[in-house]
């Protein structure tokens, strides 16, 4: 049966391409949650149809790509497909989606992708198509099975709050961030689906803040949001103890991050359990 190929029709296609994306994402190592980036940007003003490709074939999906977008800069997807359609398709959807991307009629400049540096066959497809690793960061993972986090002796309180707030990140951050910086961390957060965040605060002042997101069809859970005053650097631990205890709850498997930007953070996490699993490798072209 020939494979067919339609743009994005309606709503109902964002929750059809995050449930394929879930389905064939899930045996990737280390792969996180899904964004909202897609809802988001489909509510946008920049929002065009042609910006997602999907293939058919006959009613069943096969395959899909699609790009977020924001002036000249493309986030661009990957060619997702099920087993026994790589190649050739995977070509197709690339030059529908990234060729509408370049072109005038849409104008993207700079284009990006972060991938895992386990995920061989997506990393090789961009440097295949003129994408260069411009940064690389270690991702750190602790096995929730296995991590001991009884009895930790902390000078902190340390409270779980169900929800995300990006006024509580921001207002221990600003000190120590660039505005920039702080703008770009606010525009990413507004796109990650968050599960819980936990607090530490000493003598009523607030000293770390930590964003939790979990992939719950394979238990991996994410430290997405991290930020420690440099004098509290020992609140990471309780903060930990009470992320590790909440997963476990939550039937998670692992937490993973990357590395905590405070000075003797990395050695903190790595005497908790963390080891280094991957690294997350960011490919970008410019044309």
């Amino acid at each position: 049966m020939a494979v067919t190929f339609r743009n994005y029709r309606s709503a109902e296609d964002i929750r059809l391409q995050n449930d394929f994306w879930m389905q064939v994402t899930r045996d990737l190592p280390w792969c996180w949650k899904p964004t909202t980036s897609p809802i988001l940007y489909s509510q946008g003003a920049q929002f065009d149809p042609r910006s997602r490709c999907f293939a058919f074939e006959g009613d069943r999906l096969v395959g899909y790509m699609s790009f977020t977008g924001q002036g000249e800069f493309v986030s661009l997807g990957y060619p997702w497909v099920l087993p026994a359609y790589e190649g050739v398709l995977q070509e197709e959807l690339y030059d529908a989606v990234y060729g509408f991307a370049a072109s005038p009629k849409y104008g993207g400049k700079r284009f990006a992708q972060r991938f895992r540096e386990q995920w061989t066959d997506q990393v090789s497809f961009f440097k295949r198509h003129g994408f260069v690793v411009q940064r690389s960061d270690p991702i750190y993972a602790l096995d929730l099975h296995t991590a001991n986090t009884s009895g930790i002796p902390s000078r902190f309180r340390v409270d779980y709050a169900a929800q995300f707030c990006w006024d509580d990140f921001h207002a221990l951050s600003a000190g120590r961030l660039a505005a920039q910086q702080l703008c770009i961390w606010k525009e990413y957060f507004q796109t990650v689906d968050f599960d819980f965040a936990v607090k530490a605060t000493h003598d009523g002042m607030s000293v770390a803040y930590m964003g939790i997101a979990i992939r719950r069809d394979t238990g991996f859970a994410e430290l997405v949001a991290v930020t420690v005053e440099p004098t509290a650097v020992d609140a990471i631990v309780p903060c930990l103890g009470v992320t590790v205890a909440e997963l476990r709850s939550r039937n998670a498997v692992s937490l993973g991050t990357k590395p905590i930007p405070t000075e003797t953070a990395a050695e903190t996490i790595m005497e908790m359990g963390f080891k280094k699993v991957s690294e997350e490798l960011l490919l970008s072209k410019d044309i």
